[in-house]
């Protein structure tokens, strides 16, 4: 079975169709032409409603009447038909991959893989980065790297490969992906250089002193820290670079910077001074039609760009998944292979952000934190040690009251219990930990809570051979913690058989 990095490039664009696409191109320009004159010259009274309105003129030139005709005359809607399928959903889902292409070790391995999700009701957009080292189960103990899926499927299924890697990459994270874009480094260079380059941030300063050259060797690239003007070639090494000083040598920092990238493109790409120059418009045809894969068209991208412009910049989150220590990823050595795995083996944690990718990680620790009073004695029900004192720190620096932590009175649980002894006064709480904990959870019977003759000490019964101690008179909760609770406490756990990597 050929490895990823030796399977053979696939000419997806090769068809008839794209052909005779591309021997109508200079006649689109031409077109193009004819329509942004007229966009141009009412450009002056765009600018007029932007200062009335106090919007942009790149937006208030979709609104103006002529526009909303030519729209409805060319493709008999104002909104493009991406969002007509899913507005009923208030949410459209778009992956993006980024990949090596023709004379690329790898041309088919996905250098950039990220989730852009936009909530078409309130305008905002959610990104999450995920990293290429990212192990992918495929059942029975067994994983590869995420950034493989795409070449084993372009393998298997020429032509088709974007759209089973969102098929994929959904399933595994439970959420819908509308939409597949799939662009390799010619075409970012070529889309980039056809809007006259962009403006980007960089934050830190940095240098690499072993970035891939095409030839097979390596060479130095360095960036300087502030607002810089980049062509497509200078922004494809930004967004590349994986080896440079000053934490910015890890796929996590890559990471950020291509949502910064990415972001810095649509903005140059919905400004005015594109959507106003026919030769910009006709090179963004040209590179979108010749070097990016999509359940889309063209004519279905270049619609969704008036749609686009009502997104506000600054109501973007950005996701970037990390085995940071607050992060959801822990590294693994899998027959000497690097991969990072999920700290929770269940996905729980990265299904939720995926999920929700609006909220930040301020939003979803306060998610996590109790609301109301809540007391809690923790016992450690595995034969590892020190387990109830490292998740009662935990837990108590998380909001919750620890009232007692000390060893269970058996062990050996393989899953955390959640007892409650509130009689359902704290359902809220209660789903809260089960959620934070990944636990079970059993109510405690009232009735079945017996004092110890002299103290203030409880006992209540967790199976009919044995008793816990309830130790204060005040407590809510009794978690007893089980092996999974290696999760929680960022501990890596891969659930099943040894871990092998494997071909498909």
């Amino acid at each position: 079975m050929p490895q990823p990095d030796q399977i053979p490039r696939v000419n997806f664009l090769d068809t008839d169709q794209d052909k005779a696409i591309r021997r109508q191109t200079i006649l689109l320009a031409v077109v193009f032409s004819v329509l942004v004159a007229g966009v141009a010259a009412l450009g002056a009274g765009a600018s007029y409603r932007a200062a009335s309105h106090g919007t942009s003129a790149g937006a208030e030139i979709f609104r103006l009447p002529i526009i909303g005709d030519i729209q409805r005359a060319l493709f008999g809607s104002t909104q493009p038909a991406a969002a007509q399928q899913t507005a009923s959903g208030d949410r459209m889902n778009i992956l993006i991959l980024g990949i090596g292409g023709e004379g690329h070790d790898g041309p088919e391995l996905t250098d950039t893989m990220i989730l852009a999700s936009v909530d078409l009701k309130d305008n905002r957009v959610g990104l999450v980065s995920i990293p290429r080292d990212l192990a992918y189960p495929l059942g029975d103990g067994k994983f590869e790297k995420i950034n493989a899926v795409n070449a084993y499927e372009e393998m298997d299924h020429p032509g088709e490969g974007a759209k089973r890697t969102a098929d994929d990459v959904s399933k595994l994270l439970e959420v819908p992906i509308d939409h597949v874009f799939r662009i390799d480094f010619r075409g970012f260079e070529q889309l980039i250089d056809a809007i006259g380059g962009i403006q980007v941030t960089v934050e830190r300063s940095f240098t690499d002193n072993s970035y891939p050259t095409d030839d097979g060797r390596w060479t130095t690239v360095s960036f300087k820290q502030g607002m810089q003007y980049m062509d497509g070639s200078q922004a494809l090494v930004y967004t590349r670079s994986r080896h440079g000083n000053n934490g910015e040598g890890s796929d996590f920092a890559r990471s950020k910077r291509q949502q910064i990238v990415m972001l810095a493109i649509r903005a140059k790409l919905l400004s005015l001074g594109t959507l106003a120059d026919p030769r910009k418009l006709a090179g963004i045809y040209s590179a979108i039609n010749n070097n990016i894969q999509s359940d889309l068209n063209v004519w279905d991208m270049l619609k969704l760009a008036p749609f686009a412009q009502a997104f506000d910049a600054q109501r973007v989150t950005m996701n970037v998944l990390t085995d940071a220590p607050d992060g959801t990823l822990v590294a693994a050595n899998v027959e000497g292979s690097y991969m990072l795995f999920p700290k929770k083996p269940d996905w729980s944690e990265i299904r939720a952000i995926a999920q929700n990718p609006f909220a930040t990680p301020t939003d979803r620790a306060a998610e996590e934190k109790p609301v109301e009073h809540v007391a809690l004695e923790v016992r450690n029900g595995t034969q590892r040690t020190g387990f109830a004192s490292q998740a009662a720190a935990k837990l108590e620096k998380g909001g919750y009251v620890i009232n007692h932590f000390g060893n269970a009175v058996r062990r050996g649980y393989e899953r955390s219990i959640v007892y409650d002894l509130t009689g359902g006064k704290k359902t809220t709480e209660l789903a809260r930990l089960k959620k934070l904990l990944n636990a079970e959870v059993s109510s405690v019977d009232a009735k079945t809570i017996k004092p110890i003759a002299g103290s203030n000490i409880r006992t209540f019964m967790i199976d009919p051979d044995t008793s816990e101690r309830i130790y204060a008179p005040d407590t809510d909760f009794v978690l007893i913690l089980g092996d999974n609770a290696t999760a929680f406490l960022d501990t890596a756990v891969i659930e099943g058989t040894p871990v092998s990597s494997t071909e498909r």
